[in-house]
């Protein structure tokens, strides 16, 4: 990946985080977990070749469910 490229990727994860944080409030990890966290959703769905419409509602499922377990919430009482 050329540096180019790199920053592109990055730009895109911090729009994607900033959205996120938007929607369902700030990440309780701060924001240098949630760039990781993130980068690893986007692999782990190219990895399982999820559909990209599909891809935003299973990252944001993802996101409330790991911000809950930060909470010491157990969404399945």
């Amino acid at each position: 990946m050329t540096a180019e490229q790199e920053a592109a990727a990055r730009q895109l994860l911090e729009l994607y985080a900033d959205i996120l944080e938007h929607q369902h409030g700030p990440c309780l990890a701060g924001r240098a977990a949630l760039m990781a966290w993130i980068d690893a959703q986007f692999l782990h769905l190219a990895q399982l070749d999820a559909p990209e419409h599909a891809a935003s509602d299973m990252i944001n499922h993802a996101y409330v469910l790991w911000q809950a377990e930060a909470l010491g919430l157990d969404i399945n009482d």
